[in-house]
């Protein structure tokens, strides 16, 4: 392990570990510590976070640097440790998240999108290259993440590759579908939104699309650039959240009745 990573990661470590205190004796971490790593995770692009696959004790961080590499590193009460570290990427990492892509209820495989238009997927048992986009298939992707959108039981990719919408198959790697229209976003997420019991397509850019074909089924003028779908009425239908970055105000859309729900 070279000098400048263990630097980068006690770093990293005391910035999201600021608030630990008391390590446990069993190499587990400690609930402030857990709680310091998933804000970390979920607040941060080129940082996800994910469990050991065979039941190790501690949490995995995964890392997506600035130097066109993604690695992963344990941590537990006794510190930092890196167990992998990617070949040098197509371009510079835009994002990387953890993903469920064979629709057994696990996360097992790392995703990352680059800069360069490429988008890469190791599995987290071994993190051999299960896949990587062609080379120049796409100048730019702008999101992704990922969601069962044909009812096979296995998730799909969903990105947003030269303002186009794609589907590949999380398990074959084949591409489904793309777009006829093209579209404006920096942040995608599918759920059933509206209760027709099919998945809809939500874009940052105010767009709730019907995720066969393609057509807009609500629009707003413009979501906040920050979107997430979450229950939070408990009618068994997600919520369109969107925030207006670090400390913005938030906008909430019920797209049952598609208009935005005010607490007064």
């Amino acid at each position: 392990m070279s000098r400048m990573f263990l630097i980068r990661v006690l770093f990293l470590m005391s910035f999201l570990l600021a608030a630990a205190t008391g390590a446990s004796a069993q190499d587990e971490l400690t609930y402030n510590q857990y709680r310091a790593l998933a804000w970390a995770a979920d607040r941060l692009d080129h940082v996800a976070m994910f469990e050991p696959i065979h039941g190790e004790t501690g949490m995995n961080l995964v890392i997506a640097d600035r130097f066109g590499q993604v690695q992963a590193v344990k941590l537990s009460s006794r510190g930092a440790e890196r167990i992998w570290k990617s070949i040098q990427l197509s371009g510079i990492p835009d994002e990387v998240i953890t993903a469920d892509l064979d629709g057994d209820g696990l996360e097992d495989t790392i995703l990352c999108r680059t800069n360069a238009g490429k988008v890469y997927a190791w599995d987290m048992d071994g993190f051999t290259l299960l896949w990587e986009s062609l080379p120049s298939e796409y100048s730019t992707i702008t999101c992704f993440t990922t969601a069962n959108m044909d009812e096979d039981g296995s998730n799909e990719i969903v990105l947003l590759g030269d303002r186009r919408l794609v589907y590949i198959d999380g398990v074959s790697f084949n591409k489904d579908w793309t777009s006829i229209n093209e579209y404006d976003a920096t942040m995608v997420r599918c759920g059933d939104v509206d209760g027709d019991g099919r998945i809809e397509v939500v874009l940052n850019s105010g767009q709730v699309l019907d995720s066969v074909s393609g057509a807009i089924e609500w629009e707003e003028q413009a979501f906040y650039h920050s979107i997430e779908l979450l229950d939070i009425d408990g009618d068994g239908l997600p919520e369109v959240l969107t925030e207006s970055g670090m400390g913005g105000p938030i906008k909430v859309f019920d797209m049952d009745y598609g208009t935005e729900i005010r607490f007064q």
